[in-house]
């Protein structure tokens, strides 16, 4: 059976726009997060299958690659990154080319040294070009080893430095304020294969990064949104003192400045909380009477503009 194309696993459309992939991408990974799923082996592939999946059509240079080549793309022998896409060798896969002499990439992140004794990787491209040792004594480089990591979302906005195993070998990974999902962050080891880790981001279950933004619907009370008041409101920076006027009505989006991503010039974006009015389930006969009044401030039915479109 043919492997499912990323647009198949996020149930989207080829000709999809960059918000509707990213709202189908949310809505999974809410859906198969491995806190959600403990010990589900098949959620576990799953959401690594959608972060793999979002982390191409999200980004607009690797979707344009995957829409002309499909997921050879980013094989070691595509057009994508650590190919050979120019020249006579444009579109040769050269994985396979090396594995079979003893030198590339191996499929699990581990890596080969090229071989350049007889038979070998070097005395391939010596045939090519003519013998005469034209490779000789040049040190093929290592290709980059390849890993994945995912972070919480709070990590990813203030930063943090944590470890990865890799092989047996343990790692320190600093991650940058305001990494996105799907960036890639390498790090360079001393007369070793280079590391390529792309970094995934858990979802939060209240706050939406949208740019150098935050986003997050706030409840507040009938009494809060009528009289107004000082609130306390959530930032992924901690919690902050703001004002709700009176007559506040649900919807309505407030910002707080400079509680949102740090962006590169040292600036932060800006937190934004929309508020949404939460009606208790059950009340006491006097607070329905109170209700009751409340009903005759009403100067028009607030519904009379849509009967007007119809």
């Amino acid at each position: 059976m043919a492997d499912k194309s990323y647009y198949d696993i996020l149930g989207v459309k080829k000709s999809a726009t960059e918000e509707e992939i990213k709202k189908a991408y949310r809505t999974l990974a809410k859906k198969y997060h491995p806190d959600r799923n403990k010990g589900n082996k098949e959620a576990e592939a799953k959401f690594k299958e959608i972060s793999e999946a979002n982390a191409v059509l999200s980004d607009k240079e690797k979707r344009e690659q995957y829409d002309r080549l499909g997921k050879e793309a980013f094989s070691f022998g595509g057009a994508g990154q650590g190919t050979y896409g120019g020249g006579p060798f444009g579109g040769f896969d050269f994985s396979q080319f090396a594995e079979q002499f003893g030198g590339g990439r191996t499929r699990g992140g581990s890596s080969r040294s090229t071989r350049t004794g007889s038979g070998g990787f070097t005395d391939i491209f010596s045939d090519l070009f003519g013998g005469g040792g034209g490779f000789e004594g040049v040190e093929t480089p290592s290709p980059a080893l390849e890993a994945e990591m995912t972070i919480d979302f709070r990590d990813s906005i203030l930063g943090a430095t944590m470890e990865l195993t890799l092989n047996g070998e343990r790692l320190k990974v600093k991650i940058p304020e305001g990494l996105r999902d799907g960036q890639k962050i390498r790090i360079r080891r001393k007369n070793e294969a280079e590391v390529q880790i792309t970094v995934h981001v858990r979802p939060h279950p209240f706050f939406e990064r949208r740019g150098d933004d935050i986003y997050v619907e706030l409840p507040i009370t009938i009494g809060e949104a009528v009289r107004g008041g000082e609130i306390e409101v959530a930032t992924i920076h901690g919690p902050v003192r703001a004002r709700i006027p009176a007559g506040t009505q649900g919807g309505q989006t407030f910002r707080v400045s400079g509680k949102g991503v740090k962006k590169k010039g040292g600036a932060f974006g800006d937190h934004y909380y929309k508020v949404q009015i939460t009606v208790p389930k059950k009340l006491p006969e006097d607070a329905v009477e109170a209700v009751e009044k409340i009903e005759t401030a009403y100067a028009e039915n607030p519904r009379a503009n849509l009967k007007t479109a119809l």
